[in-house]
């Protein structure tokens, strides 16, 4: 796997069924490119499946079309997945033609998964797929990471904590509503680019209470369409936008919320050791050369997509 491949983006496999008739499926089954294997998926025994011979490349996902024709309805049953790699999660999506739909996880850690007898939509499982997409986006841990060193004191963390949130659940939602758009390579570059900015002014800043709030709202302008582009890779239901919306974003607050503890307990414990400065000036050249390195090859990808 890519050095840029790891370094923002949470791709997880995607499974969606669509029943067509009392009997017969539809099933798309999307797996990210940048795995080492692919997984399979193993429906149950009252089913039998007609494989796509031709697979198809759709963005960053191997898209196949399995025709599946069960004898009865899948609601009780158990569908599995095998040959999981632990860095991929399986989004389950089934549709009903009784507009009934479900929607569930299957992890590397429990790879069956029950479709219940009685569906009740529910959307929640975007919270998680908030949450992990944050923690397995490294450009944006090295974001919050680096405003800790800019910020002195709770009330101006919560200040431009605050800000950035705003900013980027504005231009997600906006992004995910149609109402404006980014490519997503050039999105990837120029977070890049705000990762940078922030590293230089770790390095050149002395007054650490004076840092405007307008630098963590811009840049959080920019991040909201990197969120919205991974949102939109995932895929999501029309169904309850607005709480899609809301939880995914709930889930991103949560991971970087998790993450401060452990930056905090960094900086105090090189404090006690008389390193603060120290860890400070390390911290910022490894910020700006791991952003840079991911700036160049993000902006090389623009000219070979």
């Amino acid at each position: 796997m890519s050095f840029e491949t790891s370094s923002h983006e949470f791709t997880p496999a995607q499974l969606e069924i669509t029943q067509i008739s009392e009997s017969d499926y539809l099933v798309n089954w999307k797996f990210p490119l940048n795995q080492p294997s692919k997984s399979e998926i193993k429906f149950p025994e009252f089913c039998s499946s007609e494989d796509d011979l031709f697979p198809k490349r759709s963005g960053k996902y191997l898209l196949e079309i399995i025709e599946l024709n069960c004898s009865k309805s899948l609601k009780g049953s158990i569908l599995n997945v095998t040959n999981m790699s632990f860095m991929t999660d399986v989004m389950v999506t089934i549709r009903f033609f009784n507009d009934e739909v479900f929607q569930n996880y299957i992890t590397s850690e429990n790879t069956d998964l029950l479709i219940p007898d009685e569906v009740i939509y529910s959307n929640f499982s975007y919270l998680f797929m908030g949450f992990e997409h944050l923690l397995g986006g490294y450009d944006h841990i090295l974001f919050v990471f680096g405003l800790v060193f800019l910020i002195s004191g709770w009330f101006n963390l919560i200040k431009t904590i605050t800000s950035f949130t705003v900013a980027h659940s504005i231009t997600l939602a906006l992004s995910s509503l149609d109402f404006v758009r980014l490519p997503q390579t050039a999105t990837e570059a120029v977070i890049a680019l705000t990762i940078i900015y922030l590293a230089y002014e770790i390095l050149v800043k002395n007054d650490l209470r004076k840092i405007p709030w307008h630098i963590p709202f811009g840049f959080g302008l920019i991040h909201g369409f990197g969120f919205a582009g991974a949102l939109m890779e995932i895929g999501f239901s029309g169904q309850n936008l607005f709480h899609t919306l809301l939880l995914f974003n709930v889930g991103i607050e949560l991971a970087q919320l998790s993450l401060l503890p452990i930056i905090f307990l960094l900086i105090f414990l090189f404090t006690k050791i008389n390193l603060r400065n120290e860890f400070k000036l390390v911290s910022a050249f490894l910020i700006g050369g791991v952003s840079t390195f991911w700036f160049f090859e993000r902006t090389f990808n623009l000219f070979i997509a």
